[in-house]
């Protein structure tokens, strides 16, 4: 080593030029070499929001007050508001209203039951609680309407079940309202598992001192909880509203309108009414103004909160009795039972039904409707031609989404305005980005619409903020230091890639790709309005099997698809813990320091 004495005397020893660092010149130079760096990269992320989201979605949501925009027919003049007139009427009214108690009520029901089990996992030491986050995340990747055909195999007419007064219970509004509850657990549970981890243990200790008790503690603790369990229910409320899976099926058998639903019709009228499902749409997201408006208002106050500090300890888990312990198992075995078993039970139930016009018994199982899902073109195609689109747009999504969390992690006005973008696309309904697809894509200069090409673009934009923001910590951790010691020792851009950044954004690629690609294989809204005629994806495929009653196909196809899709995951995710080394995976795992 070198003395401190030596350092100063080599030091003095230098040039002054070299002693007193880089020269104005050739810091100039590196400035203009990294402004196109941070110019280029947000402009290129902002132009292809612009082309995915603003195009399409200012164009369509326009229609409502411009009906004669782009050569369309409508009522009025040029300028004219009689679509939302028209909206306002009975049934689009009825509908709107109908969405907004079903939103609120299904953010109570998931908050209620997000916030228990949360407890559960985060502050108590209940056995097999490591299950209840495994449960939380099936829920979550499943389709909602995977949950709602469940519930109309088993006790819809001519179901599993003939009980006249569940089947009158769970086909009508209150069904709707469950069944999105039970949906929205995993938004909720996800988001006030971090809020109940936050709350140190003094807070506990204090109450104890000063005589508190256990319900009361509680119910201070639920109070300092506030500003997650607003914002659990503001998650779960416009994922409510947003969703179209039991929109167009257990609502529509129960003959209840929702707003989604309003939208689908205004478009598959004849003919097209555009300008009647942009107002439509617009009522909607004027629907989700109200929880964000409470969300932001509380978050502005919540300093009031904080209450974390340096001396802050994590809080213990608390040891529950038997009998404790025993009801909130079996507390948790009803939740997950009504959440995942019975949508499981009665598709696999329905799909062995060897003869439909006999009742489920040992002597009519048949696996006769899993033979038909291979054998027949039809219904194996529209697997097929889904998870061809899902691995199109998952990759193309990968590749976006991490050139747009380079973009965003320099900050500027543009990277700003890309933020916006994206959250945008996570704010909005995807049957309304269908519909903006439909018009904005179907002109002559974009004669993209009835093609998959449109379906994949439809499919990409709403996977881009998952993806981006999935990425954004991984990149967000690399110092540039590593970038710079590289291209002193002479490395060039492909590289720096392929030698240090991409082995330490290995696993977060490869968990983003398969979180992508398995969640559009069953995606609904866009493949309903987009999908080219006469190849239809597989959630339409599933929907047009249950609206023809073709219960046995619809389970058979909807049971093999979870199987194979899961079973692929579980393939590739094995593949690249063998197949990549294991230097890649430790970088891509281990936090940076």
């Amino acid at each position: 080593m070198v003395s401190g004495d030596m350092e100063d005397g080599v030091a003095g020893a230098m040039p002054p030029r070299l002693r007193s660092g880089p020269s104005a010149a050739s810091r100039v130079a590196d400035m203009m070499l990294r402004a196109p760096q941070r110019i280029v990269l947000p402009i290129v992320g902002i132009g292809t929001v612009m082309l995915l989201l603003g195009y399409p979605l200012l164009s369509f949501l326009a229609l409502a007050f411009f009906p004669h925009l782009f050569g369309q027919t409508g009522p009025g003049g040029i300028l004219s508001l009689h679509s939302f007139g028209e909206a306002l009427g009975s049934y689009n009214l009825r509908a709107l209203l109908n969405s907004l108690w079903i939103g609120a009520g299904a953010g109570a029901i998931a908050t209620t039951l997000g916030v228990w089990l949360s407890w559960l996992t985060t502050r108590t030491a209940l056995p097999g609680r490591s299950l209840i986050e495994g449960a939380v995340w099936a829920i979550l990747l499943l389709p909602s309407y995977f949950m709602a055909v469940g519930w109309q195999l088993l006790l819809a007419p001519g179901g599993l079940i003939d009980v006249p007064w569940a089947a009158a219970l769970m086909v009508s509004p209150f069904g709707v309202m469950f069944v999105l509850g039970l949906k929205g657990i995993p938004f909720a549970y996800l988001t006030l598992v971090a809020a109940w981890q936050s709350l140190p243990e003094e807070l506990d200790e204090a109450g104890r001192v000063h005589g508190c008790s256990a319900r009361t503690r509680l119910r201070l603790s639920l109070g300092l909880l506030v500003p997650g369990l607003l914002a659990a229910f503001a998650m779960v409320y416009a994922e409510s509203l947003a969703d179209f899976g039991v929109a167009s099926t257990l609502a529509a058998g129960a003959n209840f309108p929702l707003a989604t639903y309003a939208i689908y019709a205004a478009l598959n009228a004849m003919p097209l009414n555009f300008s009647l499902a942009a107002a439509n749409s617009w009522l909607l997201l004027s629907l989700v103004l109200p929880a964000v408006w409470l969300q932001t208002r509380v978050n502005r106050r919540a300093e009031r909160y904080r209450v974390i500090t340096g001396r802050a300890r994590p809080p213990r888990r608390r040891r529950l009795s038997r009998p404790m312990s025993a009801g909130h198992l079996g507390a948790v075995a009803v939740v997950l039972i009504l959440a995942l078993g019975i949508p499981v039970f009665a598709a696999a139930a329905v799909s062995l039904v060897g003869d439909a016009s006999k009742p489920f018994t040992l002597s009519n199982i048949s696996l006769s409707h899993y033979a038909d899902v291979f054998r027949l073109p039809e219904v194996f195609g529209a697997l097929l031609y889904s998870v061809r689109m899902a691995l199109v747009a998952a990759v193309c999504a990968i590749v976006l989404g991490l050139t747009l969390a380079l973009a965003l992690m320099r900050p500027s006005g543009l990277t700003r305005l890309l933020d916006w973008g994206l959250l945008t696309i996570m704010a909005l309904p995807g049957l309304i980005l269908a519909a903006g697809y439909i018009f904005a894509f179907n002109q002559p200069w974009l004669p993209l619409y009835g093609s998959s090409v449109a379906l994949v673009m439809a499919y990409i934009t709403g996977a881009l903020p998952v993806t981006s923001r999935m990425l954004l910590g991984p990149v967000g951790q690399q110092h540039r230091n590593l970038q710079e010691a590289a291209a002193v020792h002479g490395l060039p851009a492909s590289r720096r890639w392929l030698h240090i950044r991409l082995p330490l954004l290995a696993t977060p690629l490869m968990f983003a790709f398969l979180l992508t690609a398995s969640h559009i294989v069953f995606e609904l809204p866009a493949s309903e309005l987009l999908y080219p005629a006469g190849s239809p994806p597989l959630a339409v495929a599933l929907i047009a099997y249950l609206h023809g009653f073709n219960f046995e196909t619809e389970a058979a196809l909807q049971l093999t698809a979870i199987a194979l899709v899961g079973g692929a995951v579980l393939v590739l995710r094995f593949a690249f813990s063998r197949l990549t080394p294991r230097a890649w995976q430790r970088l891509s795992t281990e936090p940076m320091t």
